[in-house]
């Protein structure tokens, strides 16, 4: 079977960044980030002008190692249509960001849910039991903190926003951004990997999934 490569090496036309992706570490111009040390990465795309009239692209791919240091590749396009020379530079870009660093991050989620440890990504938080919440009550509009079971959630992506929720009840929810929230773009993969197989089931039983 033929190896594929999923190495990058570019500068990128736009921003004229140089941005070198290996198995071994993540390069921005003079900044480098073992890819062993990356802890969170965000990005995304945003359509820059009015909402009717969007006038260009911006996008982002945003990588923090331990130590806190971070490397940012940003560029634009001039014009909004599908499948620009950006678009293809973005997702060159990604298959290695994803080949190098993300899967490694679903995995050590997926890790921690196993070993009964609990995760933060922006306001969510949650554990092989599932989502800490909190919801106003009709009764004195009280507000309460629950668990919302694995079991229990259906999620949706919405202009860049990962919306987790109650199926019964829509009150029980929580947002977070793919764009700003570091690591939301690796709980919604993991949501998606959950969600085959009964693994969201076998979790929340304390089985090793």
């Amino acid at each position: 079977m033929q190896h594929h490569n999923f190495d990058v090496d570019i500068v990128i036309p736009s921003s004229k960044q140089k941005v070198k992706i290996t198995a071994e570490a993540i390069e921005v111009n003079q900044t480098r980030i073992a890819c062993g040390d990356v802890t969170a990465v965000k990005y995304g795309v945003s359509l820059i002008g009015t909402e009717k009239k969007p006038i260009k692209k911006k996008y982002t791919i945003d990588v923090k190692g331990k130590d806190g240091k971070t490397v940012s590749i940003q560029f634009e396009s001039s014009k909004v249509g599908d499948l620009l020379e950006e678009d293809h530079t973005y997702y060159y870009v990604m298959s290695g960001l994803w080949q190098y660093v993300k899967k490694h991050l679903v995995n050590e989620f997926v890790g921690k849910l196993n070993n009964q440890e609990q995760l933060e990504v922006g306001a969510a938080k949650f554990n092989y039991q599932g989502f800490e919440v909190s919801y106003k009550t009709w009764f004195l509009g009280k507000t309460k903190t629950a668990i919302l079971p694995w079991s229990q959630t259906k999620y949706f992506l919405d202009k860049g926003i990962l919306h987790v929720q109650d199926m019964y009840d829509k009150k029980k929810n929580i947002n977070v951004s793919l764009h700003n929230d570091w690591n939301a773009v690796v709980l919604n993969t993991l949501l998606h990997y959950l969600s085959q197989e009964h693994r969201k089931e076998k979790l929340e039983k304390g089985e090793k999934i």
